[in-house]
């Protein structure tokens, strides 16, 4: 779906910024908006929110890739309705139409994409089968 700028739903409140420990604020009911892979708004809010779960899970674990491995399932189970709805939406083509939805969280998502990719956890558990593994179930296999 894309912004009706008159008459579109109301803007939700900002997700926490990465590492500021405020809490995320629950996901608003899925069968109140419909399929997630149909409203591209909410789906862009919440892939947000899982990149700063991840970062948070990151911060928590550091350089312990047992801890971080854990927490990367207990997110994965967490938000399985994001991942599913972020394939369905790239299987089916709408990628561009989700990086509309994403632009007004660039700066939050870049920043929490950052922080993932320059963090401890990453730097000591890349070549840890395990994190590795659970890394690639909630995000997707590298090329």
């Amino acid at each position: 779906m894309l912004f009706v700028i008159a008459c579109g739903p109301r803007a939700p409140a900002p997700l926490p910024v990465p590492g500021s420990g405020a809490p995320i604020a629950q996901p608003p009911d899925a069968a109140a908006g419909g399929p997630l892979d149909q409203d591209l708004d909410r789906l862009a809010e919440r892939s947000v929110a899982l990149y700063v779960d991840i970062v948070r899970a990151f911060d928590a674990a550091g350089e312990n890739c047992a801890a971080a491995t854990a927490k990367l399932g207990e997110i994965t189970r967490t938000h399985a309705e994001v991942i599913a709805a972020n394939a369905k939406v790239l299987q089916e083509g709408r990628e561009m139409a989700l990086k509309i939805a994403l632009r007004r969280f660039d700066d939050q998502f870049q920043k929490a994409a950052k922080a993932i990719i320059q963090s401890k956890t990453v730097a000591t558990c890349y070549q840890d089968d395990g994190f590795t593994k659970a890394l690639d179930e909630l995000v997707g296999k590298r090329p």
